[in-house]
């Protein structure tokens, strides 16, 4: 057996069964996405891999399956020929040493522009309304546990005001946030797909998948325009364009929150600072202090553009002299 072959595909079984896992604990449709966002995925990548533009094939052919099967007013079902088209230009670029970090994260604009016009569709406001009656129902587990636990009258009293500050609040943001919360989540199953790509292309002795290092993640520079975008929009105030803003201003602000990770991360690992002391700082920095921490990073993230600090960094031989 190849270096490198067990460990990949111990990998790929373990990814497989969260991915089942989480499947069980979701509720159908949604439910069925956990694995077939990821083997979709797997599929697309490898047939862009090996045939290039050809392909596209995929994704159109399973956009088509889609639209006869559900048909156009299933929201679900829409993520499935869009993640595969962003597996075949994965796919696509594989060839050679592969693309870098942030190209991919610019791979999965089709991604975020469902997700930025997903509340255009004619069931989001049904949408909603589920996800904020299946919200509801675990406040009411929250309070029951509250009881069973024996909470003095107080305490449960404080507990239910909580309780119903934050669905207030959530009721008024989670049209906006909604998108955001689904993007995030199909890009995880998009890099679950990559992995078991990896898998695949290892049991079929096809040379192994790039890794890109998070320390060179560099998001490319339309990033900014979609950034200023949705900026504008807001400023305008244009209340059906609010959760599209909001969709475009989060996702591309964490974007640039990565990047700002990826810089300092790369500052330390100049200086020779460990990669396990590193993550562990960005972990304590991020449970005591997450609102600055995400704010920081989005900075740092942003002058990144113009200032590139990596390119800033001191080269090995020029420190020995």
């Amino acid at each position: 057996m190849r270096e490198g072959v067990r460990p990949r595909r111990i990998r790929t079984i373990l990814v497989l069964g969260v991915l089942c896992l989480f499947a069980v604990q979701t509720p159908p449709p949604w439910g069925w996405l956990w694995l077939v966002i990821p083997a979709v995925v797997a599929l697309s990548f490898l047939a862009g891999w090996r045939f290039g533009a050809w392909g596209v094939l995929v994704p159109i052919g399973l956009f088509a399956a889609a639209m006869i099967l559900e048909g156009p007013e299933s929201a679900w079902v829409w993520w499935i020929p869009v993640t595969s088209l962003s597996g075949v230009w994965m796919g696509m670029r594989e060839e050679g040493s592969g693309p870098e970090a942030g190209e991919r994260a610019w791979m999965l604009l089709p991604v975020l522009l469902l997700a930025a016009g997903l509340p255009w569709t004619l069931h989001y406001p049904d949408l909603v309304n589920h996800v904020d009656r299946e919200l509801k129902a675990g406040d009411t587990q929250i309070m029951a546990l509250g009881r069973q636990w024996g909470y003095p009258p107080d305490r449960l009293h404080a507990l239910e005001n909580t309780v119903a500050e934050q669905a207030k609040l959530r009721q008024r943001i989670l049209p906006h946030v909604l998108p955001t919360v689904l993007f995030v989540w199909v890009v995880v199953l998009v890099g679950a797909g990559r992995t078991l790509s990896s898998g695949v292309a290892s049991a079929l002795r096809w040379p192994p998948v790039s890794r890109a290092r998070l320390s060179g993640w560099r998001l490319p520079d339309g990033a900014l325009w979609v950034l200023l975008l949705s900026l504008a929009l807001l400023v305008a105030q244009w209340s059906a364009w609010a959760p599209t803003a909001w969709t475009l201003l989060l996702n591309t602000g964490l974007g640039y929150c990565v990047q700002g990770i990826a810089v300092v991360e790369s500052l330390l690992l100049a200086r020779g600072v460990p990669p396990s002391i590193i993550v562990l700082t960005m972990l304590f920095v991020f449970t005591l202090a997450m609102p600055v921490f995400m704010l920081t990073t989005v900075a740092v993230g942003l002058s990144d553009v113009w200032l590139d600090y990596r390119r800033l960094e001191p080269k090995p031989d020029q420190d020995q002299r």
